[in-house]
This record gives structure tokens, sequence and C-alpha cells, in this order.
């Protein structure tokens, strides 16, 4: 019996060694990944494109939020989110063990543009010989009066904004334009039109109209009898 008692022994540890190798084991294969992808509010985020890079490579996008990835390889792998208005993310995550990995994810909406700074407008000094105007317009215009003449121009008052002008014609003005003013019109006297393209319109006392500027336009006199008088007021004229 005591020949026979080390081999007992042994044949005892031969056998529960592999026992506990078996109990020590840790499965690391096939991996899952449970994908989790929401706003900076913590709402999910749908149609989100999702790819990883590693030992396997797949792609697709949420739904509600969500992805799951399957059947992947153990290893070290990089994931990466996409979606238009959202700044992408990218993650590493190590796939080892037989449980699903959650992978979770806030994206960040992108920031809007900065607003645009527009420039400060420098302000130009009024010219220094500019000076209050008031007229008495019938005793201007009888002063300036056109008579039997084609047209008669009377400046009237200017500033650094633009120009009046007393405009009295017995003939049509032909088509011009004015490339850097608004032209506001307002009849004192007379009959007459303004054309402008295909439309006529007609001017008599008491008419205003605004002409935009670099839109070409002509005056006519209705009759003989009478001058057409208006004031022209040019917006964004230089004073002369």
């Amino acid at each position: 019996m005591l020949k026979r008692f080390p081999a007992v022994m042994l044949l005892l540890g031969v056998c529960s060694f592999p026992l506990a190798a078996q109990r020590g084991a840790v499965r690391t294969g096939p991996v899952t990944f449970a994908i989790m992808v929401k706003d900076a509010a913590g709402a999910p985020i749908t149609d989100v494109r999702v790819t990883v890079t590693g030992p396997a490579q797949r792609n697709s996008r949420t739904e509600g939020g969500r992805l799951v990835f399957e059947s992947l390889p153990t290893g070290d792998y990089t994931f990466r989110f996409e979606k238009a208005g959202y700044v992408p993310v990218e993650q590493q995550v190590t796939g080892r063990g037989a449980k699903p990995i959650p992978v979770e994810v806030t994206l960040e909406a992108v920031p809007p543009p900065p607003k645009p700074v527009a420039p400060p407008v420098p302000k130009i000094p009024p010219p220094s010989d500019v000076r209050l105007v008031v007229l008495d317009m019938p005793a201007f215009v009888e002063k300036n009066y056109v008579g039997k003449s084609t047209d008669k121009t009377t400046p009237m008052a200017c500033a650094i904004g633009g120009s009046s002008t007393l405009i009295q014609i017995n003939v049509a003005i032909t088509e011009h334009t004015h490339p850097d003013a608004d032209e506001f019109i307002y009849v004192i006297a007379g009959q007459g039109s303004a054309r402008m393209g295909d439309r006529v319109e007609p001017l008599g006392p008491g008419v205003f109209m605004m002409i935009p500027r670099n839109v070409a336009h002509a005056f006519a006199v209705a009759g003989k009898k009478q001058p057409l008088v208006f004031v022209s007021t040019r917006a964004g004229d230089k004073c002369m």
C-alpha cells in the first residue's frame, strides 16, 4: 500500500489541472456592440451613419438612435459617427467577451456661423457751407419762370444727402437715367406725363412720383399753352 500511494496522488493531480484551467477560461468572441446615439438633450438621433474599422469593418445607420453590430472578432475598434448638422465623433472601443458591449455617444449640433459684422459707417462731416433753405414756391417759380424758352432748370437747395431742383419744360425731356440717385418728383403746375419703358403715368398739379435709380425715364408736356413745372429731388446726388 505504501508503494502505490504516490501514484494515486499523481493521478489526482493530473486530473484536477484541466478542471481548474476550464473554470478560469474567458470567452473572447464573437463580439457584439450595442450602440446608442443621442443629442445634447438626451433625445435619440436617427439616421446617424456609423462606421466601424478594426479587425473587421462595418457601416450602417441608426434607427431611433440604436444600432447593433454582431459577430465581430475580438480586438480594438474605431467607431465614427456622422450626420449632417452635427459635429462628427470618433470613439475607440475594445471588443472582448461574450456580453454585448455598450457604445454610447452624444453628438453636438454644429454651431451656427457667426453673424457678419457690418463695417462701421464712416461719419462724413457736412459741408461747411450747407445752410437752411426756406422758399416761397409760388414766388420762386414766378421769379424764375421759364416763359417761352424750351426749358429751364433752377437749383433750389442741396445737402450731403441730395439736391432739389425746379424744372420747367415746354418741350419733352428725352429718356435718361440717374445711376447714383433716386429721383422724387412733385408737380406744381401744368400737364404732362412720365414714361418708364412701356409704362406711362399722367402728371398734373399735386402728383408725386418716385423713380428709382438706373430706371430710364422721360417727360412730355401736354399742350403748348402752359409749361410743366415740377420739383425734382435726387436722393444720393452730390451737392454741387
